[in-house]
Formats: structure tokens, C-alpha cells, sequence
């Protein structure tokens, strides 16, 4: 399946249910990732690691430090890490501005790499960096900086909320000054 670009980013949304039986195929996750490896960077630095889970057990381990995993267990998780090492910069200060601004670029593409392909994702920060840190033996130079759960897509339970969707128009984004 391939989608238009424009129409990629006007079809993708934020998954927060997944089909509890269907593991993601291994090629589709290098897909993903194959996909954030070629997002655009500050300077051309690639200081960001990439650490893709399939383990269901550790998955649910993870889950227990993870707030924001509450709707639905992923078949996978792709954590985008800042090695502050191969930033070059103190890795006690971890300033470097623009390498949190390319974690969103890594993260976009991963998730209209993902929509692409069929599958159902969603980017994810409230977690416990240090309760992390210790379950995927992270040095304290290695920052987990955003989760994306990847699965295939299954419908909310029907004792979830429907919250109304506000439609926002570009124009009332945008302001122009000519």
C-alpha cells in the first residue's frame, strides 16, 4: 500500500488501541525505522539512537513506568534516544537545543512511515526516563526522549469516551503579515 505524501499527512492519527494478537512483522519495523533514519538533522548530526522493542514481557514492564500507556499495549515500541556523547557537548548539561527538535523530526517520519504501511501509531513522552534507563541497561549519557507504540489498529472497548473532534482550518492557524 502507498499513500500520497500531502494525503499521509492529512489521513494519520495518534493510535492509542492495538490488536493484542497481532505481532508487527520485523520488515515493517525497519521499514520504520529505515524511514527516521532519513529525517532531516541539525547540522547533519545523527546523535540519536533508535531502540525497537518487540518483547512482549519487557513491554509490559515498560507499561508500569509509563502513564501515557494506558489505552492499549503496543506489539512494539520504538524509543528515539539522544546519545549526548556524539552530541560533543557536556554530558551533564545536555543543552543542545536542536537535537530535541530533531527527535520530532525522527518521529514524523516514523509515524508517516508507519500509516504508510498500514500500521496504527502514536508518539508518546510521559514515561520514567530513569525507570528506563535502568530496564534497557541505559548509560546515563543515553536520554530516552519519545516512545512510538506501533501496532495494528483496533477500535477503542465500547466503555471509552468519544470526546468530540473540534476541526481545525489552517486559517485559523495562521496569521499573515504582508
Amino acid at each position: 500500500m502507498t499513500l500520497d505524501t500531502l494525503e499521509a499527512i492529512r489521513t494519520r492519527r495518534v493510535a492509542k488501541y492495538y490488536d493484542q494478537d497481532k505481532a508487527v512483522p520485523e520488515e515493517m519495523l525497519w521499514t520504520i525505522l529505515e524511514a527516521g533514519r532519513w529525517a532531516p538533522t541539525g547540522g547533519n548530526m545523527r546523535v540519536h539512537r533508535f531502540i525497537c522493542i518487540t518483547d512482549k514481557d519487557l513491554i509490559k514492564k515498560i507499561r508500569f513506568f509509563f502513564p501515557g500507556m494506558v489505552a492499549g499495549l503496543p506489539a512494539a515500541l520504538i524509543f528515539i534516544c539522544i546519545d549526548w556523547t556524539l552530541a560533543g557537548y557536556d554530558c551533564l548539561v545536555k543543552s543542545y537545543k536542536e537535537v530535541y527538535y530533531d527527535v520530532g523530526h525522527y518521529s514524523q517520519n516514523m509515524l508517516l512511515a508507519a500509516h504508510t504501511i498500514g500500521l496504527a501509531a502514536g508518539p508518546m513522552t510521559s514515561f520514567s526516563t530513569e525507570a528506563l534507563r535502568v530496564l534497557l541497561e541505559l548509560p546515563d549519557e543515553m536520554d530516552p526522549s519519545l516512545c512510538i507504540g506501533i501496532g495494528f489498529h483496533a477500535e477503542p472497548p465500547a466503555y471509552m469516551p468519544r470526546w468530540p473532534r473540534k476541526k481545525l482550518k489552517v486559517a485559523d492557524l495562521v496569521e499573515w503579515k504582508r
